[in-house]
């Protein structure tokens, strides 16, 4: 349920996702409740042949920024001066298709990261996707996207810092500044970005919660206030 909540908020954003929706193969319980997500890492296409009388998904390769980097999994959360946040945009820069939409999608998706508060958020949950010819590249749509802070024994240090911040708590006006300027994008159009998210944020969660709970999940409801007094969403920025 976090995890659908969170993803229908980020597309009521305007952040792009893959397409989702939750399964329920009985009668609501806990154990019988699937999440359920689209492979937007494959397509149909005629060059991929056929399998019978159906058409073969032809995969598209896609690589986590880790990956891309160089960086071990053991060291996708930042620690120290790894500089994450400025790599991830340096190699947008250097092989994204598009680098310019590219780059203000990612620090979005960034943003929002801070205001549902995932604190999980870390290198390998941002990835390149690969056109069918392995030339074209672009950013990946957002996903893996979930509320930690409600939940009391998760961290509410981030992944990575934003602008020498760590903590979501610490992270302010003058830590989004600072985290444009590593990510080498202008001030006011990164600031920009950050308050139209700041005032979508909510009516985009309210619009979810009301979608999950037309559905019968009543405790979005209850989720929905979580995220309110635990994200960064609560914080004046």
């Amino acid at each position: 349920m976090n995890e659908q909540l969170s993803l229908l908020t980020a597309a009521h954003c305007g952040i792009t996702t893959p397409r989702s929706f939750i399964i329920n193969t009985g009668e609501g319980k806990e154990h019988e409740i699937l999440f359920a997500t689209e492979r937007y890492d494959r397509i149909l296409s005629p060059e991929a042949g056929r399998i019978s009388d159906l058409t073969r998904p032809l995969r598209l390769h896609q690589e986590d920024f880790a990956q891309a980097l160089g960086i071990p999994a053991s060291q996708k959360y930042e620690r120290g001066t790894a500089d994450h946040l400025q790599r991830m945009f340096d190699l947008l820069r250097l092989f994204s298709a598009d680098p310019i939409t590219d780059q203000l999608r990612l620090w979005d998706v960034i943003v929002f990261h801070y205001l549902i508060g995932n604190t999980d958020a870390h290198i390998k949950n941002f990835s390149l996707l690969y056109g069918p010819n392995l030339k074209r590249i672009r950013l990946a749509p957002a996903y893996d996207i979930i509320s930690t802070t409600i939940y009391e024994q998760s961290t509410r240090d981030m992944a990575f810092s934003l602008g020498g911040a760590v903590s979501i708590d610490e992270i302010d006006r003058d830590a989004f500044r600072s985290a444009a300027k590593e990510a080498g994008l202008g001030e006011r159009m990164a600031m920009d970005r950050l308050a139209r998210l700041q005032k979508a944020f909510i009516p985009a969660l309210t619009k979810a919660t009301e979608e999950l709970t037309s559905q019968g999940y009543s405790n979005a409801k209850e989720l929905k206030n979580r995220i309110l007094e635990s994200g960064g969403i609560n914080r004046p920025i």
